[in-house]
């Protein structure tokens, strides 16, 4: 599809220009989505630029992770997308679902260009990118991996294979980017074509969202207390929406979400409550600096959180805290508790109060 530009002497087509002619090669278009990931149609947390693959001694154009902990292999192609890149793409996915969290780690490390850093911080980084998709809850790394091809033109070939991946629950997106030149200035256009984009009018005439598809949004509260919550959980949940509601000056609790509760100061979100059928995790929006982990864990009664643990691991764990930096004067303190939390304790109390006095809103 062209790209009109409307003058005073009426719409006027910008010429399409051709990779090879311009002499935009393959780094280049890295560059570019290095600088910007969500030119390919989602957020991703790049860590890798050419990473080498040691089975095969071959390279990965760009490596990232995506906010639900999936990896994401990211392999461009200069002019036309052809046949072999699929089966690339896929033969790297391979490898890569055998890395490690410290593969990771250690990946992320050369990019950035800390590997000389003691100090550097792997998961706190991926916690702030996830922070920013509004991802509370971090999800483990490299839980499933997908693949996105990039060209400025895909093959019929290779198109059908794509999505006939996609259809067996392969995650692969093709992306197809066109150029356009106006004087010096080169213009990008991406594309989606696989996943084949959803039409704008294919909801016309189905349910509305709430008809028994989202039952967060027809009643959140019975969603969280009846569905999400363990029995005990449940006290715990209505006996803290009562100690905030009590105690600050809040709107909330916001129900409509099917992972979270939430409260907010000022039209800011201050609190999210993670349910589920064991625990709570509390997300508290501070100013940096107010509070120190081992500090508010004595406080408190509970562990330091180890960000490092597996999954299964995370869940079996006593109440726990961390504090985490998430830049410009803002910090995340994510409270788990389980049933043996004390709600109604002085301590717990006294350190809300500091929270959201210290709220940076």
């Amino acid at each position: 599809m062209p790209i009109w530009k409307v003058t005073t002497q009426g719409p006027k087509r910008i010429a399409e220009t051709k990779l090879r002619g311009e002499e935009m090669l393959e780094e280049k278009l890295e560059e570019w989505i290095m600088k910007d990931p969500s030119l390919l149609g989602e957020p991703l947390f790049i860590i890798g630029r050419q990473v080498i693959v040691p089975e095969v001694k071959d390279r990965i154009d760009l490596l990232a992770l995506d906010p639900q902990g999936n990896s994401v292999i990211i392999e461009l192609k200069q002019g036309r997308l052809k046949d072999p890149v699929d089966m690339q793409g896929l033969r790297y996915a391979s490898y890569v679902s055998k890395w490690s969290y410290e593969d990771f780690e250690s990946q992320a490390k050369k990019y950035i260009g800390k590997t000389d850093d003691p100090d550097f911080n792997f998961n706190g980084l991926y916690e702030q990118f996830c922070a920013k998709e509004d991802i509370r809850e971090v999800p483990s790394i490299n839980t499933d991996q997908r693949i996105i091809l990039v060209g400025s033109e895909v093959k019929e070939k290779l198109g059908s294979v794509a999505l006939w991946l996609n259809e067996h629950d392969v995650d692969i997106k093709v992306v197809e980017i066109e150029f356009f030149k106006e004087g010096d200035s080169v213009l990008l256009q991406p594309h989606i074509v696989v996943p084949v984009p959803v039409g704008r009018f294919s909801r016309t005439g189905a349910r509305r969202p709430g008809d028994g598809i989202r039952p967060w949004v027809v009643d959140g509260k019975i969603w969280h207390l009846e569905k999400k919550c363990g029995p005990k959980i449940r006290d715990m949940l209505l006996r803290l929406d009562d100690l905030i509601q009590d105690n600050f000056d809040v709107d909330g609790p916001m129900w409509n979400q099917r992972i979270y509760v939430s409260y907010k100061i000022r039209g800011h979100n201050w609190i999210y409550v993670n349910t589920y059928q064991s625990a709570l995790v509390l997300d508290i929006h501070a100013s940096t600096g107010n509070f120190e982990e081992k500090e508010l864990a004595k406080r408190l009664g509970v562990q330091v959180f180890d960000k490092k643990e597996s999954l299964s691991e995370k869940i079996g764990l006593p109440s726990s805290v961390t504090v985490g930096d998430e830049g410009e004067g803002s910090a995340w303190i994510k409270l788990r508790i389980k049933e043996d939390f004390d709600l109604d304790s002085t301590a717990f109390l006294k350190f809300l109060k500091e929270a959201y006095e210290s709220f940076p809103g």
